[in-house]
């Protein structure tokens, strides 16, 4: 008898999926119902403030359509990165979310929760052993930073799921994630090999990206068997195709052919991906290749700021051909405002975005020298404290506007401006204080992710 697994898996939730082809895909009696819940790409804010990156109402759109396909086929439901950062708070909303539609809509199933919060003191004590390693260019981890640091998550592996499934949970809301584990667990736990079942769970976490036509919404559906998987959309009009599904590989990857996950690599290099039909791919030859020790990949944020933004339209030629003085001339003259308010130089920052210029790409932009005839200036402030940032803040729209720098402008004029008040609260400002990889011990995987279970 040939094992398989079926996995049905939309895109992120909350940012919607096609009703039909969810309805397609639960004909196909797949094994798991799962999908990402959030993302680092926001930036650190989501996890500094707790918020969620989804509306409410979207987030329980999405969970009460998936809920109820689950229970209909009595199959799992998993989520992870739940609210966006997968911060407690975020993981406790989402709970909340499912409580509610099970208790408006009469369901009855297990739900599992798993926290994916890290103390400081247990990042102080890696630190400390020299078990933490920095990726990319964030900040040298010290003491002072460490303490500031207002949340932290790990990115949890498969392990947790499948101690959540081991408990009978129905639905499993889960904290920070890598992606791919998210949907592994069912296909390891029926015994598929690792090679396939990971490579598979990496061409599904982004849903309908991995089809010609993602703007559809459509469901994937991946079919893992011992040689291999297919690929395959659920709502018609959409098709997967062997470069939308290799694509998937690159995506968010700094190496083609492979993926770090807590317990080893996603190696692909020698996968082979095979049209079977317009609208289906086969993948074989895929790889997992374990590690010496498990890691962890950890995310941490801390508050520097305050921000407001002015946004203002300049369409003056004699100001746009001389733009880069004007702006020199609009910073000393914002400079002057702070050292009269009694503001040290190294309590704000203040960044000129010149949309239809070089808002996007600065100096490394290479027709900066092209300025068509009008620009949208972005103006960016951030203090230390709220009380700096209203206090610079009153002065950004003046300063700029009355601004002559030709001689020829009398009163005022420089920018008009799309919205009352011109001044834009956006609150505090975060970065990310831990972007690191831990080594941990490998019971590590699962104790740190403590899983609580409730029948509702």
């Amino acid at each position: 008898m040939t094992v398989q697994s079926r996995i049905l898996a939309t895109c992120t939730l909350g940012l919607g999926f096609s009703y039909k082809g969810l309805r397609n895909g639960l004909d196909r009696v797949p094994d798991l119902i799962a999908c990402d819940a959030g993302s680092a790409d926001f930036g650190p804010y989501f996890l500094g403030t707790g918020k969620l990156q989804k509306s409410r109402e979207t987030l329980k759109r999405d969970l009460k359509l998936l809920l109820h396909g689950a229970r209909d086929l009595n199959i799992p439901l998993m989520t992870g990165s739940a609210g966006g950062a997968g911060a407690h708070t975020q993981v406790d909303a989402m709970a909340n979310l499912v409580r509610e539609i099970a208790r408006e809509d009469g369901l009855h199933f297990r739900l599992a929760v798993i926290p994916a919060d890290l103390s400081k003191e247990r990042i102080a004590r890696a630190w400390r052993a020299g078990g933490l390693t920095p990726v990319g260019s964030v900040s040298p981890l010290d003491e002072d930073i460490l303490a500031q640091t207002e949340a932290i998550v790990a990115m949890m592996g498969v392990e947790p799921f499948q101690a959540a499934l081991a408990d009978g949970a129905d639905v499993v809301i889960a904290g920070r994630a890598t992606d791919p584990s998210i949907f592994a667990a069912v296909a390891l736990n029926a015994g598929l090999p690792e090679g396939p079942v990971w490579h598979a769970a990496k061409c599904i976490d982004k849903g309908y990206l991995a089809t010609t036509r993602p703007q559809d919404g459509s469901p994937v559906l991946a079919t893992i068997d011992a040689g291999g998987f297919t690929i395959e959309p659920t709502r018609e009009g959409s098709a997967c195709t062997v470069k939308t599904v290799a694509g998937i590989t690159l995506h968010e990857n700094t190496d083609p052919f492979r993926v770090a996950q807590p317990t080893g690599t996603i190696d692909t290099e020698l996968a082979h991906y095979q049209q079977v039909d317009e609208r289906t791919v086969r993948v074989t030859g895929s790889r997992y290749i374990r590690a010496a020790g498990p890691t962890l990949k950890i995310e941490g944020a801390r508050r520097v700021g305050f921000r407001k933004l002015l946004i203002a339209g300049l369409r003056d030629p004699r100001l746009l051909e001389r733009l880069d003085e004007f702006l020199d001339t609009y910073r000393a003259m914002i400079a002057r405002a702070a050292h009269s308010l009694g503001i040290a130089a190294d309590d704000y920052t203040l960044t000129f975005r010149p949309y239809g210029r070089d808002a996007v790409m600065g100096r490394l932009e290479p027709l900066r020298d092209q300025v068509g005839h009008e620009i949208g200036l972005l103006v960016d402030l951030v203090g230390k404290t709220a009380a700096v940032t209203n206090a610079l803040a009153s002065r950004l729209g003046p300063t700029g506007s009355r601004l002559d720098i030709h001689g020829r402008l009398g009163g005022g004029g420089n920018f008009a401006y799309p919205f009352s008040p011109s001044v834009i609260d956006m609150g505090t400002v975060h970065e990310w204080s831990l972007w690191h990889i831990m080594d941990i011990a490998p019971e590590e995987l699962t104790s740190l992710f403590p899983v609580t279970v409730e029948d509702l």
